[in-house]
């Protein structure tokens, strides 16, 4: 797998609810993002809720989706679905531990429990969801009353909608989702000409950066060039770039400070640039930053 996202806890990238996705939206779907991912969480204390974590650029992906919002209307509010697009919302899958895309998991009272890494054939999702059913059955939650629920809050969302983005945020996420890095790059550094105070604009623009240079990278040789090579500093650059986007976060600053000893000038350059844009990704308010940030002013000074 090239796209491997992990277990970042990030900031959030913010999107306008029921946007993320592809195809017409399930009848009990509702798209995750980081604010409301809590949120998702918590409602599966009623409601069965299955998550999936999709990405446009998996063959088959949109098939796959449109199958499983079928299987899950057709259990008529007994389960929900929830939606994360890990283009548009790479931390957010981050969040969720996501090791391999498409991502299956069952939220059920709180908890977060693995269903499948890999897209299951339509003819078995039937049968899956059955399961799934019967397991919420088993813990106590209504099944039966989960219409009036989502009922409900389809009204909800008509009366209170979502305050729309900038523009150019929008477009930087538009382009996200169609798969177009370079025009959401534009977008957000427009958009940062105007703004250059914003935070969730300069994190959205490293996570941009970040997913390109990835984004034809294959793990495993990566791994075993940085191992083979622990002097070559584009292959430590590379490996830490994986990292952190598989939400091994800690382990990809730790690499690249490790690197900084006895660096010369030029690749003590490099890698602390580096390291400053994956603590962009990361954002000021992750707790790995801060002690990150001070071993990086140690070893430089």
């Amino acid at each position: 797998m090239t796209d491997p996202y992990g277990v970042i806890d990030l900031s959030s990238l913010k999107k306008p609810a029921g946007e993320a996705g592809s195809g017409s939206t399930g009848q009990y779907e509702v798209t995750v993002e980081e604010t409301n991912l809590e949120q998702v969480i918590q409602d599966s204390q009623t409601t069965a809720t299955v998550l999936v974590v999709t990405s446009s650029r998996v063959p088959g992906m949109d098939e796959f989706l449109a199958a499983l919002r079928s299987a899950v209307d057709a259990k008529s509010g007994a389960l929900r679905l929830a939606v994360v697009d890990a283009d548009a919302q790479p931390r957010v899958a981050a969040a969720l531990r996501v090791q391999q895309l498409p991502t299956l998991m069952l939220l059920l009272q709180g908890q977060i429990q693995p269903v499948a890494e890999s897209i299951v054939p339509e003819e078995q999702l039937a049968g899956l969801m059955d399961q799934v059913v019967q397991v919420a059955q088993q813990t106590g939650l209504d099944t039966a009353g989960a219409d009036a629920a989502a009922a409900s809050e389809a009204e909800e969302g008509e009366a209170s909608p979502q305050a729309e983005l900038p523009p150019l945020l929008q477009t930087a996420y538009d382009a996200i989702e169609a798969g177009d890095l370079e025009g959401a790059r534009t977008a957000f550094t427009e958009h940062l000409n105007q703004n250059p105070a914003d935070s969730e604009a300069t994190a959205g623009l490293a996570t941009v950066d970040l997913m390109d240079r990835t984004k034809d990278a294959q793990l495993e040789a990566a791994r075993t060039a940085a191992a083979e090579h622990p002097e070559d500093v584009d292959a430590q650059l590379l490996v830490a770039d994986l990292d952190m986007l598989g939400g091994h976060v800690e382990d990809a600053f730790s690499r690249l400070l490790d690197q900084l000893r006895g660096a010369d000038a030029e690749s003590r350059d490099r890698l602390r640039a580096r390291l400053l844009e994956l603590f962009a990704v990361a954002g000021p308010e992750d707790p790995r930053v801060g002690p990150a940030r001070k071993r990086l002013a140690n070893l430089l000074y």
